[in-house]
Formats: C-alpha cells, sequence, structure tokens
C-alpha cells in the first residue's frame, strides 16, 4: 500500500527524483559515545573507556534528497530559558516540525522549479507504523555510518583536547562526522535500498513487516 501510494503521487504531481527527499531526526548523548574500542593490557579480560556521563539529548533533524544531496540539518538542544533554537526537552515537537517545514522549504524551493516536491506544494507521505526500519533510507543506511563518524569524532575531540563534548563543542565534533556521512554515494544507497528511487517495489522484503511468531508459551504442555 505504501508503495503503491508513493508511486500514484509520484505520477499525479509529475515529482523528478531531485525533489524527492526524505526526513527523520537522530538522537545524540554527547557523553556516550555509539560505539568504540579500547585497548587496554594484555590478559585482562574487560577493559572500560571513561565517558563523562552527559546523558542530556541533543536531536538532529535530518533531510537527504534522491539525487545524492542533503540540506543543512537542524539541530536542537535541550534549555529552559532559550527561545530560538533550543527545546526544553531537546527533541522534536509540533513547534519545531512548523520550523523545520520552514528551514526545508528555504534550501529547496530554488531548486524545485516548476516541479512539486515530495515532502506551500510540499506532499508529505509517511512511512507505514513500525517500520522505518525497512522503509526509512536514513534509518537504513545513513544513521549507522553517522553514528560511527560521529563516536570517533568524539573520542578524538576527548583524547586531543581532555575535554568532554556538551552542547556547547557538540557541533564542531558533530560537522565532520555528518559530512563524512553524508555523501552521494551514501544518500543515493538509502533511497535505492528502500525502493524509493530508483523506484523498486521488491527492495524490501514484506515478510519483515509481518506480526512475529509466538514461540513460546505460559500453558502446560502434554508428556
Amino acid at each position: 500500500m505504501f508503495f503503491d501510494f508513493l508511486e500514484s503521487t509520484i505520477k499525479e504531481y509529475n515529482i523528478d527524483f531531485d525533489c524527492i527527499y526524505g526526513a527523520d531526526e537522530a538522537g545524540f548523548m554527547p557523553g556516550c559515545a555509539c560505539t568504540s574500542k579500547v585497548i587496554g593490557k594484555a590478559g585482562k579480560k574487560t577493559q572500560h573507556r571513561k565517558e563523562s556521563g552527559n546523558q542530556q539529548l541533543i536531536t538532529v533533524m535530518l533531510t537527504i534528497c534522491a539525487d545524492g544531496t542533503s540540506i543543512p540539518p537542524l539541530v536542537i538542544f535541550a534549555e529552559k530559558m532559550c527561545r530560538i533554537g533550543y527545546q526544553r526537552k531537546g527533541y522534536m515537537d509540533g513547534e519545531l516540525g512548523v520550523d523545520w517545514a520552514k528551514h526545508f522549504d528555504c534550501y529547496t524551493k530554488d531548486k524545485m522549479g516548476d516541479c512539486d516536491r515530495l515532502i506551500e506544494r510540499i506532499h508529505v507521505i509517511c512511512y507505514p507504523s513500525h517500520a522505518t526500519h525497512l522503509n526509512q533510507g536514513l534509518d537504513v543506511v545513513i544513521f549507522g555510518i553517522l553514528k560511527q563518524y560521529f563516536s570517533k569524532e568524539m573520542i578524538d575531540f576527548e583524547s586531543q583536547t581532555g575535554q568532554v563534548v556538551c552542547k556547547e563543542n557538540f557541533l564542531s565534533v558533530y560537522a565532520p562526522a555528518h559530512i563524512a556521512a553524508f555523501t552521494p554515494t551514501n544518500i543515493k544507497a538509502a533511497f535505492a535500498k528502500t525502493g524509493i528511487h530508483p523506484f523498486n517495489r521488491e527492495a524490501i522484503d514484506l515478510t519483515a513487516m509481518k506480526p512475529s511468531i509466538e514461540s513460546h508459551t505460559n500453558r502446560p504442555v502434554t508428556p
């Protein structure tokens, strides 16, 4: 049904592939590396890496295009006393959603020309419930790569400066990771693997969306 709606929308509004976008948010806790390797003394089974323990959430709203490009991310910090660029809990809400729509329009309207954009003439298609791990290209391809690069940048920053990553220096640490992850190759792969562009209904295994089969029971079993 998702692919039926996607195909009909693209055809009805004559949307070119360079006006098809995908957007999602990724959360970061600066005090916690997503993945890391620790070198320690030989023979010791468990090695521990010191972390700041800062669990304040920073949300990054990310948008990619089927032509391999992306628009600048919208970064949301948690803050009580600041209005612009901050949100009390550090994640997207309705008000910031409107801000993102304006941000999106600002960076895509010149490229649009006479075409409508799949995302005034912006068509939004929602992914099936509980299926973004299959349908959302950012989830399928980009986020894993981004988190790996961010972890590396964070560890390098802390080891080289002796400082911990916090909201004040987050952007300087995040930026190189973003640039490394959001390459045209990775972005195009995100759309291809989810069957959005090139359009391909067979790209996703629909059996992965079926409810799991019960494999255990609390009922007594007769010998």
